[in-house]
């Protein structure tokens, strides 16, 4: 388990946040912890409510927490998010300048055991070389 610590692991270096909503993520030992190793950044968090604290290095994040919102009703969207950032990393893929950052429904629920309008999932992400520019979208 990583928790505020980030190891090399083949070509790239994995990064654990702790959680935020608990107020044990730390940040600066996290860059820290990551400045020790030369390659690309994938970063583990609970919540990605740590992303806009992250250097532009750290450029792939994977996150839960949010449920997607859990419930999302028709014509009015998601009631709640469980992030301080509201909907700007609710769900799904977020590409914010040279970051992409993925935020899963999960699997279960939290607070109330329902589910509406936010199905839960399992995501399987592949990661290679980047693209040549010209060739992203």
């Amino acid at each position: 388990m990583l928790a505020n610590e980030a190891l090399r692991a083949g070509p790239v270096v994995i990064a654990g946040a702790d959680d935020p909503y608990t107020r044990r993520a730390d940040i600066a030992a996290l860059v820290r912890s990551a400045a020790r190793h030369d390659a690309p950044v994938v970063t583990l968090s609970h919540s990605p409510d740590i992303v806009p604290q992250l250097p532009p290095r750290f450029g792939l994040v994977l996150a839960g927490h949010t449920h997607c919102g859990q419930i999302a009703l028709p014509l009015i969207g998601r009631v709640a998010t469980m992030s301080d950032h509201g909907d700007r990393y609710a769900c799904g893929v977020i590409r914010e300048g040279g970051r992409t950052v993925i935020v899963g429904a999960g699997l279960g629920t939290s607070l109330l055991p329902l589910r509406y309008g936010a199905p839960p999932d399992f995501w399987v992400i592949t990661i290679g070389p980047l693209a040549p520019a010209h060739g992203l979208r």
